[in-house]
Parts: C-alpha cells; structure tokens; sequence
C-alpha cells in the first residue's frame, strides 16, 4: 500500500505535465488558397456582376465594329465615308482601350475585395476553432507540404461561404 501512494501521486504528476505539454502546442492548420477563392461564393458572384458590366461595354464595341464593316465598302467610292470611317477607327480603338482598362481595373478591385473578406472569415473561423496558426498554401514556398488531416480547407470553404450567406 505505501509503494502504491508514490506510484499514484508519480502517475497523477505524470499526466499532469503531460496534459501542460500538449496544451502548450500550438494548434495549427493550413488551407489550400487556391481552392478557397474558386470555391467562395462571393468570389462567382462578383465574377458574374464584371461580366454583366464587361458584357454590356463589348456590346457596344461590337456594335461599333458592324458600323466599321458597313462604312468600309462605302469608303472605297466615297471620300466623305473615308474621313467618317477614320474617326469610326479611332473611337473603336478609344472604346477597346478603356474597356480593357476597365475589365482590368475592375478584376483587380474585386479580387483584392474579395481576399479581403476570404482572409476575415478564415480569421473568424480560426478564432472560433481555437487555432493559434491557420497556414495558407499558395505554392509560393509560404508552406509546401502538410499532412493531410492538417488540411482544413473544406471546412473552411464551407464556413465562409455559410458566413458570407449571412448564416
């Protein structure tokens, strides 16, 4: 009975310090960068509303383009149909310029919107989760390999796009 006292109190001192160590690791996690921007629904939202505003600036470019087609057969008899289709050449260019401008303007403001908001909610999901690191892999050499059950990127997706649906 009195060896079994020491050998319980050891044992008891043994858990103890083994329960401080393992709370003392850092809890840790990566997610794959990649897959949280195809997957986040904000991310096609936004992709779809450039379109739509792509869609309607190329529709009058085009439109412009079919008035270029007509005016050139006018203009090889014409000589007031080649001045008209100069300037018809250079509002197409004009036209062309600015919506790529635009188009790469606008991507540019959506992306970084939208990796503003994909960085918060994995914030939020990291603190509500209780881990001290979440590690995005870009393939930039920020974190090139983690086992598998570290990967947290599915649930990750399905956190922001239920926080970004307002759940």
């Amino acid at each position: 009975m009195k060896k079994i006292v020491p050998f319980i109190l050891l044992l008891g001192l043994c858990a103890l310090i083994s329960g401080a160590v393992y709370n003392s690791i850092p809890k840790t996690a990566f997610v794959d960068n990649q897959q949280l921007f195809d997957a986040f629904q904000g991310r096609k939202e936004l992709e779809t509303r450039l379109e739509q505003e792509s869609n309607g600036k190329q529709a009058k470019i085009d439109s412009l383009g079919l008035q270029i087609q007509a005016m050139q057969q006018l203009a090889q008899t014409d000589e007031g149909a080649k001045q008209r289709l100069q300037i018809l050449l250079q509002q197409y260019q004009q036209m062309n310029q600015e919506h790529q401008g635009f188009y790469q303007y606008k991507s540019q403001e959506y992306t970084e919107a939208i990796w503003k908001q994909i960085s918060q909610y994995t914030r939020e999901y990291g603190a509500e989760k209780g881990y001290d690191y979440v590690f995005g892999v870009a393939g930039s050499g920020s974190l090139m390999y983690g086992k598998a059950h570290y990967d947290i990127t599915e649930d990750v997706i399905k956190y922001i796009n239920s926080k970004y649906a307002g759940n």
